[in-house]
């Protein structure tokens, strides 16, 4: 995504009319705002894997989806608790 990021900014520079280097700005501010996205849940992710958190199957998908914290969606509709 980052080399994706660095081509459409060479793009942008080299582009042959003002609508077209606000197109590709377009894209490029919504490509950045997703690798950011990606590097925070990257982040979170690495956290809870570094963490090693055994699953039980008989505990139930109540608890085992609650050991993740604010990593999944949607985790108070299904533990009926507040993410950390």
């Amino acid at each position: 995504m980052s080399n994706y990021i660095q081509k459409l900014d060479e793009d942008k520079d080299n582009a042959s009319s003002t609508t077209e280097a606000k197109r590709i700005e377009k894209e490029l501010a919504h490509l950045q705002k997703q690798l950011h996205e990606l590097n925070q849940f990257d982040e979170k992710l690495r956290h809870y894997a570094d963490q090693r958190i055994q699953l039980d199957l008989d505990d139930g998908v109540k608890v085992n989806y609650g050991k993740f914290g604010d990593l999944l969606a949607n985790v108070k509709e299904v533990t009926g608790e507040k993410s950390d």
